[in-house]
């Protein structure tokens, strides 16, 4: 379930810079935005969630590897 989350929180991330304009891309975003509320709902009494910035930190690393492994300046 950690990585459904993380990639559910870099799906939403990506789609809000985005801003998406078609009727089909906002359905899409408000669609994932209930998954990950459910996700959340099933995870939040864990430690995990409620001591740390777990999920957050995930998202950022894979974010991170992705922008290196992509760089077009190498």
């Amino acid at each position: 379930m950690h990585k459904l989350v993380v990639l559910a929180q870099l799906q939403l991330e990506l789609l809000d810079e985005l801003k998406p304009t078609t009727e089909r891309m906002k359905k899409y975003q408000s669609d994932l935005i209930g998954f990950s509320e459910e996700l959340n709902n099933a995870i939040a009494d864990t430690d995990t969630v409620q001591r740390s910035t777990y999920f957050q930190d995930l998202a950022n690393k894979v974010d991170t590897v992705i922008r290196k492994n992509f760089d077009a300046t190498k």
